[in-house]
């Protein structure tokens, strides 16, 4: 036993010295003042089971001993969580806490952005409320590194008119509000049964019903913001679509389409979002969707999915007081087919896929390519996409339509043109680390941005917030020339080729080898301000 002791007080002080403090303060990032009863938690890997918790006390403090490593430190309070370092909660970055013996990680600061509310009453013009309004919240600002305006929430007005939309992050929002009058009918109708129905038009913060005049609602952490709406019913539209330009031409091409086809009307909404999901009938032409508001809208025909022969058709028309008839012409629906070869000229590899991502909906389609490297997508609706290559390690290189280099692998896809796709994919990748440094010292919750030198790469901007001490270190890049800098705020839209353009002439050129390891410390650039 006398020799078991010494043996377990050497393993005790070996297991203290490989852990390391990482304590702090959690603060409001308005006041400064400390968070009581914070629930904080230490995550020291991906492991069910790794996270280690505490509460914080009434000084806000919380301390962990942690082993050495890269680790993610996150606080709820009040149901509503957030990960240390996070600027904003749409850019899907945060500030990891790296641990080690020349770290200080033990006087942190962990700055909590209070959540915060929108709130209001929806009445109509009599000064009655609206009951089961639905009110929409879009935000306004960068996700991923692009600037744009996406859904988030929404909620319904009670017998009072009454919403309340909460824990929602300080930002920028639209508010979009959709309602029915309790006498009112929607639906879809034969144009033979349409009439009019009265219906309310839909209204934007600050309660105007001109989609261009809306204005995002700025909101600031923890605040309770209000938006009051006042809806006016106009008479609903029925909206009737002939295809080919006539019924005599539609029927008589139909036993080559299958005869059943969909006509959809869809809203103009803000920044290019969907305000409301589009109205559609089905069946043979003319077909008629009832129930559609005045408006700026874009009527869409196509064949059903089983049609053999796709076909499509579409076009921007303005419903004012009345019905309203429109003509589209069918042609092939729009197509995308290719081919993939490898960079080295080696054998096809197994288990490649094309995916086709449409980031205004997040919509995205999958291919196979074949035993030739072909793929192909026989329907696609028109818009801007990414082509994307996933499976067996490999990413694309280069993406070309016909002669021309896609930047970005962005591919634009219009209605009767079928896109044909050379990619050029490549398994070859490397690794990327280093620091953003002011003064030559490290700096925390930088964006360190890296630009493809080619402008005919399929290679995308990357952004990474730095960690606790100052570091990046990318995953497994594609190897290829680069542009690398260093902004202080990790919110900007490092994704858009303008927003980077102020920083590239000060930007350092790198190159990634394959399987090697680059190592860089990048000087930190003041913002450039609009």
């Amino acid at each position: 036993m006398k020799r078991l002791l010494p043996l377990l007080a050497a393993a005790t002080a070996l297991s203290a010295a490989d852990l390391y403090r990482v304590a702090g303060v959690i603060v409001d990032s308005e006041t400064g003042s400390p968070i009581a009863n914070a629930s904080v938690a230490l995550s020291t890997g991906g492991q069910a089971g790794s996270d280690m918790p505490t509460t914080t006390g009434a000084d806000g403090r919380f301390a962990f001993d942690a082993p050495r490593g890269t680790l993610r430190l996150s606080a709820a309070v009040a149901g509503s969580s957030q990960v240390y370092g996070e600027m904003s909660p749409f850019a899907d970055m945060g500030c990891a806490v790296i641990t080690g013996p020349d770290q200080d990680t033990a006087h942190l600061v962990f700055r909590w952005h209070r959540p915060a509310v929108i709130a209001g009453r929806v009445m109509d013009d009599q000064g009655e409320p609206v009951e089961n309004a639905r009110v929409q919240l879009f935000y306004s600002g960068v996700v991923d590194g692009h600037a744009r305006v996406a859904p988030l929430n929404e909620a319904s007005t009670n017998d009072r008119g009454d919403y309340r939309i909460w824990d929602i992050p300080a930002a920028a929002y639209y508010v979009a509000v959709l309602a029915q009058p309790w006498y009112g009918n929607t639906g879809l109708a034969r144009s033979s049964q349409a009439q009019p129905r009265p219906s309310y038009a839909a209204v934007y913060y600050p309660d105007t019903a001109d989609v261009t005049r809306a204005v995002p609602l700025k909101v600031q952490p923890g605040e309770e913001a209000h938006a009051d709406f006042t809806l006016a019913p106009v008479a609903a539209a029925t909206v009737t679509v002939n295809c080919d330009g006539g019924v005599a031409s539609a029927e008589a091409s139909f036993p080559q389409r299958g005869g059943t086809m969909t006509a959809s009307v869809t809203a103009q909404g803000i920044g290019g979002a969907e305000t409301a999901a589009p109205q559609q009938a089905f069946g043979r032409c003319p077909l008629a969707v009832g129930g559609v508001l005045p408006g700026h809208y874009l009527v869409r025909l196509s064949d059903m999915e089983e049609a053999a022969s796709p076909s499509a058709g579409q076009r921007w028309i303005d419903v004012g007081a009345g019905d309203i008839t429109v003509s589209i012409s069918l042609h092939p629906a729009a197509a995308v087919s290719g081919k993939v070869t490898l960079k080295n000229g080696a054998a096809r590899p197994g288990g490649i896929l094309i995916r086709l991502y449409r980031e205004l909906d997040n919509r995205s389609e999958e291919a196979a390519i074949g035993v030739d490297g072909g793929f192909s997508f026989p329907r696609v609706e028109p818009g801007k996409y990414i082509v994307m290559v996933s499976g067996a390690g490999y990413h694309a290189e280069t993406v070309r339509a016909g002669d021309t280099a896609l930047p970005g692998a962005v591919l634009n896809i219009e209605d009767g043109v079928e896109a044909r796709l050379s990619v050029v994919v490549s398994d070859e990748d490397g690794r990327l680390k280093g620091y953003a440094t002011r003064d030559d010292q490290p700096v925390a919750n930088m964006l360190v941005v890296l630009v493809p030198r080619d402008p005919a790469s399929a290679h995308r901007n990357l952004g990474y917030q730095t960690d606790s001490d100052g570091s990046f270190d990318w995953p497994p890049l594609p190897a290829g020339d680069y542009l690398l800098f260093a902004v202080d705020d990790p919110t900007i839209a490092y994704a858009d080729p303008e927003a980077v353009k102020p920083y590239l002439a000060q930007a350092k050129s790198i190159r990634i080898e394959p399987g090697k390891i680059l190592e860089e410390r990048v000087p930190v650039r003041a913002l450039v301000k609009e």
